[in-house]
């Protein structure tokens, strides 16, 4: 009998594992439950994905799916501003040419999560995955898992959850649940910016803008099909989002008013972006604690957010994801092919897994920090400083480094820039009071 694995979710994660085992060439069976009832029944999947070299991209390679990501990667998105409330751009990270990005070590190119999933279904075969199967329970000892139609499955030799921020095979490790993480948003979407909306297409450009003011967050991403997906931060009770949502139903122009109302002194070219938007979809933000772990447990693990939930501050979610399929897929392979220990594979997994996940957490709560503070923008251009410092594998404070004092000449620099746009925007409100009383003078 071939080694039996039950793969709880078919999202990035789940599918990059169960793509990974099924290329390994191992006597192995494969059965992914998903609980959405077909590929399409989910209206949206979601934004778009920065895919980093050593995680995501280094997934799709070994998975021999480099070939056909490259018709979906796009180099371009790697464009990025990052701006204050009056709309100055402190930082424009402009991309690179695709020729030179693709070999580059700190080349980040976007996808858009429905089209990697997609890539991911296809590659796989699609007689190892049912449709419809919401996990209700698993009976630990056993390892039977029930779903919500009454069917049964199993036991399987080993059980994976990649079932996402409230997986059902957690709670078989931990009893640790996913905390709010305080802050809530609204996303929603542009389908014709570039012929409906010129001159907003090229403020944002070919990738992101992203603004940080005032404890608040507004961004903005363009996707792969020229569509521009909008999404609006606070830091709100838990169910501020859902809440207004349901209040103003179909009344897209009301809950429009209700959520700029939050960002009411903010300069009117970001408030463009809100009031050209439609679609809007409540999203509050939950989190695991940093550094989480449990017991080795027989029988079972955890990949993606089942095992880390992160916030999408730092972009690490779903590279950390596929990163964690790769290294158990190379830990059964290796374990399978030798006839070695297949419990110990997946502890080793586990073992590697838990700093590595600390990490990224630690990132992406360093980044939310900066982000949501007054001077959101400027501060969290000074985390830029240890992000690429840390990636680039020097630490600032040894050797002369620690002589440089990077943070403080990046938070001068952000600063005099930000200075001069508030300037601007203020002797521009003047400007058009003065026209205005003229005007009226005259007539």
């Amino acid at each position: 009998m071939p080694f039996s694995i039950a793969i709880i979710g078919a999202g990035p994660s789940g599918l990059t594992l169960g793509r990974l085992l099924q290329v390994a060439k191992v006597d192995i069976s494969i059965t992914i439950f998903e609980r959405d009832t077909s590929p399409t029944s989910r209206p949206s999947q979601g934004g778009t994905l920065d895919l980093h070299n050593d995680t995501g991209l280094a997934a799709l390679k070994k998975a021999g799916l480099w070939a056909e990501a490259l018709k979906h990667l796009r180099y371009d998105g790697e464009e990025l501003k990052i701006a204050d409330k009056n709309a100055t751009v402190l930082l424009h990270h402009r991309e690179e040419p695709q020729s030179k990005a693709e070999t580059g070590e700190y080349a980040r190119p976007e996808i858009d999560r429905e089209v990697l999933r997609s890539m991911l279904l296809q590659s796989v075969k699609p007689e190892i995955i049912q449709w419809g199967k919401v996990l209700h329970a698993i009976d630990p000892d056993t390892g039977i898992l029930t779903f919500r139609d009454q069917s049964t499955a199993g036991p399987f030799d080993l059980v994976i959850g990649a079932d996402g921020a409230w997986s059902k095979v957690r709670p078989v490790l931990t009893d640790i649940k996913p905390q709010y993480s305080g802050i809530c948003g609204f996303t929603s979407y542009i389908q014709n910016v570039n012929a409906e909306y010129p001159e907003m297409s090229k403020m944002l450009g070919r990738g992101s803008y992203f603004v940080y003011s005032d404890r608040k967050s507004f961004t903005v991403q363009r996707m792969g099909d020229e569509s521009v997906r909008v999404a609006a931060w606070v830091m709100k009770n838990e169910k501020y989002a859902s809440d207004m949502v349901a209040r103003y139903g179909k009344d897209e122009d009301g809950l429009k008013q209700e959520i700029l109302a939050n960002f009411s002194d903010w300069s009117p070219d970001i408030h463009r972006w809100m009031q050209a938007s439609h679609g809007f979809i409540a999203w509050p933000l939950f989190e695991l604690p940093v550094g989480q772990f449990w017991e080795h447990k027989k029988g079972y693990g955890l990949i993606g957010d089942a095992a880390s939930l992160m916030t999408p501050f730092a972009g690490e979610g779903v590279n950390k994801a596929m990163k964690d399929a790769l290294e158990l897929a190379e830990a059964l392979e290796h374990a399978l092919k030798t006839n070695s220990n297949i419990d110990e594979a997946v502890k080793k997994y586990e073992d590697a897994m838990f700093p590595r996940a600390k990490m990224y957490q630690l990132r992406t709560l360093r980044n939310k920090n900066a982000v949501f503070t007054e001077n959101g923008a400027v501060n969290f251009m000074v985390t830029l400083v240890d992000m690429v410092s840390e990636e680039m594998g020097y630490d600032l404070q040894k050797g002369w480094l620690g002589w440089v004092p990077f943070k403080t000449m990046m938070f001068c620099w952000a600063s005099f820039w930000q200075f001069l746009g508030r300037s601007r925007r203020r002797i521009g409100k003047l400007f058009a009071r003065s026209i205005k009383q003229s005007g009226s003078k005259i007539a």
